[in-house]
């Protein structure tokens, strides 16, 4: 018979074993907007809609946060994707909730956005960031238009074969690439970028150098935006790799513009070219490709233009354009016909209509020297 104390022991060593932790797993939809990534989510007991953002951290809009009444605690400086700090108040939201109500979040810390919200065009009330999911693992199916967040007991059944670690510590996806032959290229995969690849000026001027990439046009204008506003004018290239290869799968033909983000952007564009997975806690993002290769061959727009009180304006000038206009240039007539008022969020979601009626626009632009017609088209 055993002894009292035997029995004892044996009932506390069951009580010691855990049960084998069950993974939670939530599917949210998301839609494209204006090239971001939309998402719901439940802030304190109200459905709004957010910005996913991976290289982003979690932000609300000063709007949002004075309808909610949450209160500002601390301040935090961040470096925006322009490569600017900038200083926000601080602010904990009380609870966080996926959709499906399968993940809760509680005490979040976030920064709160200056007013009026740099998102307004996008109907959003925030930024979703990675710092949301840094104990967590996300997949990313654009097929499915799907975000899959589950918790991380385990490390992911996925080929290892289709796995780049982290290159840097902390939480946010900064990944190795290989641009070219022996050319490593470290990257920011930025769900908030809209493109395939944004390139940061000083691994420009090094790849350049090195040979893995040619310059196609030079180019002169404004910056883009971000949370810390928009940048300032400056020169930028357009830049061609014969090769750039994300883990395995290689993709040829990359066009990619210099800006000064503080990494080189791996942007959206990469999900239509296969599944994304990070395991954020291992420090791992999965690329599962469609296909082995992909072509990215493309032709860009001898000018951008943008919106400004209502009128549509030069806002960076290339090669082909070098002398013929100037940043700041109004566009008065389009095909001859006199162009019209332009809301600035429409053009950001929907375009210029007449614009995209074409291949090739002729566009009349009043410059310093007068009235000049180019013709608006990709090269």
């Amino acid at each position: 018979m055993l002894s009292m104390r035997v029995v004892c022991w044996l009932l506390l060593s069951l009580l010691a074993v855990p049960v084998a932790a069950q993974q939670v797993k939530s599917v949210t939809p998301y839609r494209v907007v204006g090239g971001k990534m939309i998402v719901d989510m439940s802030v304190n007991g109200q459905m709004r809609s957010f910005i996913f953002d991976t290289g982003g951290q979690m932000a609300l809009t000063g709007e949002l946060c004075e309808e909610l009444g949450i209160a500002v605690t601390d301040s935090v400086t961040v470096t925006d994707a322009n490569g600017k700090g900038v200083s926000f108040p601080k602010v904990v939201v009380t609870s966080l909730l996926l959709p499906d109500g399968r993940i809760h979040f509680s005490d979040v810390p976030a920064m709160k956005l200056s007013t009026p919200s740099p998102f307004e065009c996008f109907h959003a009330d925030g930024l979703i960031g990675s710092d949301l999911f840094k104990d967590l693992m996300v997949e990313i199916d654009s097929k499915a238009k799907t975000i899959t967040v589950s918790s991380a007991e385990k490390a992911s059944t996925i080929s290892l074969r289709c796995m780049i670690p982290f290159s840097r510590n902390g939480y946010m996806p900064i990944i190795t690439l290989q641009a070219g032959t022996g050319n490593n290229l470290v990257v920011l995969f930025d769900t908030g970028s809209p493109g395939f690849m944004s390139l940061k000026d000083s691994d420009y001027d090094n790849l350049y150098s090195g040979g893995a990439c040619q310059t196609v046009s030079e180019g002169f204008g404004e910056g883009s935006i971000s949370v810390g506003g928009m940048a300032g004018m400056a020169g930028s290239y357009r830049a061609r790799f014969p090769v750039v290869s994300v883990g395995g799968t290689k993709f040829r033909n990359v066009i990619s513009e210099t800006s000064t983000p503080p990494y080189t952007l791996l942007g959206m564009k990469l999900l239509e070219y296969g599944k994304v997975t990070i395991d954020y806690p291992r420090k791992r993002l999965y690329f599962e490709p469609y296909e082995a290769e992909a072509d990215l061959t493309s032709k860009h727009y001898n000018v951008n233009l943008r919106v400004k009180d209502g009128d549509l304006v030069v806002a960076t000038v290339w090669s082909a354009m070098k002398g013929v206009v100037e940043v700041g240039d109004k566009v008065v007539r389009i095909n001859g016909k006199p162009a019209g008022k332009y809301d600035f969020c429409e053009s950001i979601i929907t375009g210029i209509p007449e614009l995209k009626a074409k291949k090739k626009t002729k566009l009349t632009i009043r410059t310093k020297q007068g009235e000049k017609v180019i013709v608006y088209q990709k090269e």
